[in-house]
């Protein structure tokens, strides 16, 4: 498998594009539940009110979006394996980022799965030492493949456990960048309920609480795609005083708004078949936790 995205890297993205884009229209066409999950999502992004545009570009979007998703796994061998990549990506905002990360206080970089997310890290690795947050796969060969190519120069990975939350925090007392995804479920006792385009959805507390416990500045990064290539986008987030004095939920609550607005900026490019409001095992769901 390592083998054969080696060899993907050398195709032109353009071909790679296409066929994702015909694998997303597949998996669309051949499964019911990832039908299900993916109009559930679609459905409450735009019964929230968020997503207000006429039914006819709201249709449009929604198609772009099946083919998208496929681009999700279509990419990886050039984002992975191909060195120019991450170079050849267009930057805004970097400036600011690389700026605040002189204070030494470390950085936090939240990316929505939004576009080309797995390359917003890489790009950040150009210009600063980033150790990112995933969750290992569950299964051996694709659990090796991402542990042998999701790391470069300058990136470095932690598991979704207490010895990887240690290691995101030991990076930022070095100063140096730590980076997630704020949409993906964590496990139980590591989030809480907040909504999320209107309906409530189990959402990570570690990026609150790093920053409360280090002072880190918290960044938006989206990694867009364009018709050539990609745009890395760097943003600021200068939440309310929740992060400070409210409550974590308050702070949660927050954080998925300004996610939401992140998603707005592509809505056809986010990720809408991850299944965003599943329960994880052991937690109790809102209406669960007020039964007597």
């Amino acid at each position: 498998m390592i083998l054969l995205f080696k060899i993907l890297a050398h195709l032109p993205l353009s071909i790679l594009r296409r066929v994702g884009a015909a694998g997303g229209w597949l998996i669309w066409a051949s499964s019911a539940r990832y039908r299900a999950m993916m109009n559930q999502a679609w459905h409450l992004a735009c019964a929230s009110g968020r997503l207000s545009l006429a039914p006819g570009e709201l249709a449009r979007l929604k198609r772009r979006s099946i083919g998208q998703a496929g681009l999700l796994v279509a990419e990886l061998p050039k984002l992975w394996c191909d060195p120019q990549s991450a170079p050849q990506a267009e930057t805004r905002g970097l400036d600011e980022v690389l700026q605040a990360a002189q204070a030494g206080r470390g950085l936090i970089l939240l990316t929505p799965h939004l576009g080309a997310f797995e390359l917003a890290a890489r790009v950040f690795a150009l210009h600063h030492p980033i150790t990112v947050l995933y969750r290992p796969a569950k299964q051996r060969g694709l659990r090796r493949l991402m542990e042998t190519l999701r790391p470069a120069l300058n990136l470095a990975t932690a598991p979704a456990n207490a010895a990887g939350v240690r290691r995101l925090l030991r990076a930022l007392r070095q100063g140096q960048a730590i980076g997630m995804l704020p949409d993906q479920v964590p496990a139980n006792g590591d989030g809480v309920w907040a909504p999320f385009f209107g309906r409530p959805a189990y959402t990570m507390v570690l990026p609150i609480r790093l920053a409360q416990t280090t002072k880190a500045p918290i960044f938006w990064v989206r990694a867009i795609r364009t018709t050539t290539g990609w745009t890395v986008e760097f943003e600021s987030w200068a939440p309310d005083p929740g992060i400070e004095v409210g409550t974590i939920e308050q702070a949660v609550l927050a954080m998925n708004r300004a996610l939401e607005a992140q998603i707005l900026q592509a809505p056809e490019q986010y990720l809408w078949p991850y299944n965003r409001y599943k329960t994880p095992r052991g937690v109790l769901t809102p209406e669960e936790a007020r039964r007597p």
